[in-house]
């Protein structure tokens, strides 16, 4: 009993060690920083328009050209669950794109799903294309505001 004792005792002492090992992979200075996604909008957005949505991806001050998906989401305020999914083009120096016509009036909100360096960022901007209503806007920043109450979790 006292061997079987002992043997395990030295294969956890072995496998805390090996664990501790691994654990200190990758903490140089990039791997430790996140990957940043600034969402970039035209200041006007016009009705039946073609328009250029943009991201910018960084990681510390080093533009993102290694993104391994790219993605925008937009969807009218209050209609998330109708969404459509636009798979971005890298444009170069760190910057992604997609262009859009947009059929209606409205609020609307993009959301950019950006995977790069092993690290999942998903910000989200709200935006109006043509002439809102000030009831409409107000809407739209409350379903904002009830939306995110769930949204406390972290993506990487």
């Amino acid at each position: 009993m006292k061997r079987i004792l002992t043997a395990l005792f030295l294969l956890a002492c072995v496998l805390s060690i090996t664990a501790c090992a691994a654990d200190s992979g990758d903490n140089t200075a990039e791997g430790s920083l996140m990957v940043n996604a600034d969402i970039r909008l035209p200041a006007e957005i016009s009705k039946n328009k073609e328009e250029t949505l943009s991201v910018a991806v960084t990681q510390g001050d080093e533009a993102v050209d290694d993104a391994s998906d790219v993605q925008f989401e937009i969807w009218k305020a209050e209609s998330k669950e109708d969404s459509e999914m636009i798979k971005a083009v890298h444009k170069g120096k760190g910057i992604y794109e997609i262009k859009k016509t947009f059929s209606e009036d409205g609020a609307y909100f993009v959301q950019t799903h950006v995977t790069a360096r092993d690290l999942h960022v998903m910000p989200k901007k709200e935006f109006t294309v043509g002439k809102v209503s000030e009831e409409e806007s107000v809407k739209a920043d409350e379903h904002e505001k009830t939306e995110n109450a769930g949204d406390d979790h972290s993506h990487h």
